[in-house]
């Protein structure tokens, strides 16, 4: 028998409702539609109290059949807003959340139920045989729905879901009902076909991309992806035999999800193993990396959309890989460090907390060798303004570059990429005024505490109350000891809400960074502003090689970036791309010479200042 989470029902008949369908529709109809949050809160009650009666197993049936074509829009409306926002969710965005989880929480039970009751009656009419499956199935999609609302917020896994979904196709699979095509809850966001195969296939893989490790928002990214990749893994029954190293698996009758098997593999025997073949769920997203990649070689003005969702695939396959197993031990530490998460707060602190000024800086430069000008097409002011070069800096700033900092990036599909630039890409309060309603940065430090090291970074806890604004794949920069130390730069590799504190492991980049303006001559990017970037480890260019961290996905490999260090400018071309993140791209780069020289020179006569040293 399956073992299903379902609530108790109190068969007293004197405190318990049998509602007629009618009841129910003349309820369902009467429902605040335009106020999602309140419908949600309303359907929900109805349901916890339908889940609590002893209903006819028909009546049960016809209800949720009704109430289901209402849920889809109203849950997308509420979600829509905490799902993108930083963690932790402030107190109304945590409400909605909660109230999303107890409505899906309470409509998986109606169908588990349902499942329940038939297979303990044992329907053995054609009704009840057409029934099984199609409640299995729902239920099925309504605990997946589960699982990847918990991943897009970093939060647990509901209790027993994995026994669940594992116990529901196992037993699928014996009766031979797995692989019938059903009636989908939703036909837009169900994978086709609408099988139970492939709704388990669905959230074995979200499953096994790290979800953890995924930047925010990419989880319902990939679930909504997988409707069309999903069926492609392949299912395969182990038998007997033991589980290959370094294969995926999963037993399907233990309470756990799908694993990489480790090299001890070959001592592990599950009941009832399962091998998931996922090469060519992989072919399909490399292909896709590929078309991406090709739209945006070579193109100055490509998309930022189609950029960013290219890295993001590449993230996905690599996340798909095989997991390597850890090399160094975590070892336990009790140590106070303060953070600030975001590349602007980073660069904002290591340049002790000094104004973002570039282009004063660049007239500064520009002055100093009035004889050999960095370059005519890089100028603050018109050519034809010849008598800037009398004038004083003051002067070009207050006439030229008044407002010197402003990008709006448009996505072909519309979607707003505001979430993106807010408190990271900014590098100025009119940029920032201009993309949201928020008026300035909050330049906050937070305490938090590092409780485990390794050779590659560290373990990092927040209390509830002082948890930093934070996302999976965002810069951060923290300090330990008495505060006085040099900021050291790291990535937040993942993240998990336990107890309402924000629990971090973060990737360390370098000891310390230089805080430099970047701004595209050359390549994608060009004509943009200066943005905030950072040479990390902080090495002399010139001199030793160092790597560049800028905005996600402004610049691209071939992009010639003008870096201003306040006491020199310098030409970086992009060479390759070590990191990509939705808040910051990495790259190595060659030091060139200035564009003007570049175009006059032939590719064998170009000249590196670097000697490539990461080739």
């Amino acid at each position: 028998m399956i073992k299903l989470t379902i609530p108790e029902r109190n068969n007293n008949p004197s405190v318990t409702i049998n509602p007629s369908v009618a009841q129910i529709k003349a309820t369902l109809d009467a429902l605040p539609l335009a106020n999602a949050r309140q419908s949600c809160v309303q359907i929900h009650d109805l349901v916890h109290e339908l889940n609590r009666a002893p209903l006819d197993l028909n009546v049960r049936n016809k209800i949720m059949g009704m109430i289901m074509p209402l849920i889809e829009d109203l849950i997308n409306s509420v979600r829509a807003s905490y799902l993108n926002a930083s963690l932790p969710l402030a107190d109304k965005q945590g409400q909605s959340s909660q109230i999303i989880r107890n409505l899906q929480t309470e409509l998986s039970y109606g169908y588990k139920i349902i499942v329940q009751d038939l297979l303990e009656d044992q329907f053995a009419t054609s009704t009840g045989s057409i029934m099984l499956p199609q409640a299995i199935y729902n239920a099925m999609s309504l605990l997946s729905r589960q699982l990847v609302d918990s991943y897009a917020l970093y939060d647990c896994e509901p209790p027993h879901i994995w026994l669940e979904l594992n116990q529901l196709f196992l037993y699928a699979e014996k009766q031979q009902l797995h692989d019938i095509e059903m009636n989908p809850l939703n036909t837009k966001n169900e994978t086709i076909p609408p099988t139970i195969s492939n709704i388990y296939r669905r959230s074995v893989l979200l499953s096994l991309a790290n979800p953890y490790h995924l930047m925010q928002g990419e989880a319902i990214k990939m679930f909504k992806r997988l409707i069309e990749w999903a069926p492609h893994c392949n299912i395969i029954p182990l038998g007997n035999n033991n589980v290959p190293e370094g294969k995926l698996f999963v037993d399907l009758n233990m309470d756990a999800p799908p694993m990489y098997a480790p090299n001890t593999s070959s001592k592990m025997r599950p009941k009832e193993g399962r091998l998931f073949e996922i090469k060519t769920v992989l072919n399909v997203l490399n292909n896709e990396i590929r078309q991406l990649a090709t739209l945006t070689k070579n193109v100055v003005h490509s998309n930022l959309a189609k950029r960013m969702e290219r890295d993001m695939y590449f993230r996905w396959s690599e996340s798909w890989g095989i997991r390597r197993e850890r090399m160094s031990h975590r070892s336990p530490v009790k140590i106070p460090t303060q953070v600030v998460c975001s590349l602007t707060l980073a660069h904002h602190f290591l340049s002790n907390e000094k104004n973002f000024n570039p282009e004063e800086k660049e007239i500064e430069l520009q002055g100093y060798d009035s004889k050999n000008p960095i370059s005519s097409s890089l100028s603050l002011v018109p050519e034809e303004h010849t008598p800037w070069k009398q004038e004083t800096s003051s002067d070009h700033l207050k006439t030229g570059i008044d407002k010197p900092r402003h990008s709006i990036f448009e996505s072909s599909e519309g979607e707003s990429q505001k979430d993106i630039w807010v408190k990271v890409f900014a590098t100025s309060a009119q940029a920032i005024e201009d993309l949201t309603d928020v008026k300035k940065v909050e330049y906050d430090i937070y305490d938090c505490q590092i409780i485990n090291t390794n050779q590659g970074g560290y373990g990092l806890t927040c209390p509830s109350r002082t948890n930093p604004p934070s996302r999976s794949g965002e810069l951060l920069a923290a300090r330990n000891g008495e505060y006085n130390e040099s900021w050291s730069i790291g990535v937040i590799r993942w993240m998990k809400v336990e107890d309402k504190a924000i629990n971090m492991g973060v990737r360390t980049i370098s000891d310390d960074a230089l805080p430099v303006a970047a701004k595209a001559v050359a390549g994608v990017g060009t004509g943009g502003e200066y943005f905030r970037a950072l040479l990390a480890p902080n090495l002399d260019p010139e001199q030793y090689p160092t790597t560049l961290i800028t905005p996600a996905a402004i610049y691209d490999i071939n992009s010639v970036v003008m870096l201003n260090l306040e006491d020199r400018i310098l030409y970086a071309k992009l060479t390759r791309q070590l990191e990509s993140t939705t808040a910051f791209s990495q790259y190595q780069f060659d030091l060139v010479r200035p564009p003007e020289k570049l175009k006059t020179a032939t590719v064998n006569q170009e000249e590196r200042k670097s000697t490539r040293l990461f080739k």
